[in-house]
């Protein structure tokens, strides 16, 4: 994909999330389906996190040819990823030395301004990514050495992968409120 379409398909995907974001009580938005899972609002946290701190920062890293290298391949599951430009879908577990902190959410009108920053520096790294070369890349930990096009497109595939997760969220609240 182009970073043209790219920004167009994670726009979309933002402009989802925004709309989905007040058809959840304050209760059900912070309401796990068990212990191991996440709420509607860990997982906002975790989308608008990701983007802002590990997927654009990475991007930029890339364009600013810093916290990285020239050149570096995928692995077999970065190969798969951009192939298929998806996420498996199924429910991935973060192996136990990768994960951080459980998210906390906050309140739901934060994730509003959030997803509005998300959007503007998405903008701003799909007019800058186009003039790169490509060469320059930052490892991610699952798929290998990836560029500042691949970052930006790894944010857009991530977005869409949650909706699984945020399905599966809904159809629980709704069993639950039943």
């Amino acid at each position: 994909m182009d970073t043209h379409e790219i920004q167009t398909a994670l726009e979309k995907s933002i402009e989802y999330y925004k709309k989905s974001l007040f058809e959840y009580s304050p209760e059900q938005f912070v309401t796990k389906p068990n212990a191991q899972e996440w709420s509607i609002g860990q997982m906002y946290e975790h989308i608008c996190m990701s983007a802002l701190y590990f997927f654009f920062k990475r991007a930029n890293y890339c364009l600013e040819q810093r916290n990285g290298q020239i050149g570096g391949d995928k692995n077999i599951y970065g190969e798969k990823q951009f192939k298929y430009n998806s996420f498996p879908p199924t429910q991935l577990k973060i192996p136990e030395a990768l994960k951080g902190p459980e998210p906390v959410a906050k309140a739901q009108e934060d994730y509003l301004v959030l997803l509005d920053q998300i959007m503007i520096q998405g903008k701003i790294l799909a007019e800058r990514i186009p003039a790169d070369r490509g060469e320059y890349k930052c490892i991610q930990p699952a798929f290998g050495w990836l560029n500042a096009h691949e970052w930006f497109w790894l944010n857009e595939q991530h977005f869409r992968h949650h909706l699984l997760q945020k399905a599966r969220i809904d159809s629980f609240l709704i069993n639950v409120n039943n």
